[in-house]
């Protein structure tokens, strides 16, 4: 767990939004829950994220995904994963939802089809493995 890396969720709290504030602390390493010191909040390592609130290993679930891409069956999945099958329909219909609240946020103003949003990320994907990786230059 990093906690500075984390900030407060917390609209009403005055170190709102600040990352490396320091005024978030570990509060439970087992449940994976932090405090803010600022307004004395406790909130989820996971709360924002397609796992809060999920029980099952990120792992599993994000191999049930990748599976579900693979165009494999819900019972398939559920048999390889060990769960029923209405847990694979409910984490497909979260990792939807996610998906649209981060094109929703990300690509706002545009006026864009579907088709249009998916051949972005398509592009987006592309140039990310055929581009070079570049490392940052330091100016003096």
């Amino acid at each position: 767990m990093e906690p500075e890396k984390q900030f407060c969720d917390n609209p009403d709290c005055p170190d709102y939004g600040k990352v490396g504030a320091g005024n978030i602390r570990v509060h439970s390493h087992k449940e994976r829950r932090y405090r803010c010191l600022s307004c004395r909040k406790t909130f989820s390592e996971t709360k924002g994220t397609f796992f809060y609130r999920l029980r099952t290993n990120r792992k599993d679930i994000l191999e049930a995904i990748a599976m579900l891409v693979e165009r494999n069956s819900i019972r398939a999945i559920a048999r390889i994963k060990g769960v029923k099958a209405n847990t694979i329909l409910h984490w497909l219909d979260l990792a939807g939802q996610h998906a649209a609240e981060v094109s929703e946020y990300l690509i706002r103003n545009l006026h864009l089809t579907q088709a249009q949003v998916d051949e972005l990320w398509t592009f987006i994907k592309k140039n990310r493995r055929t581009s070079p990786q570049r490392t940052p230059t330091v100016t003096k």
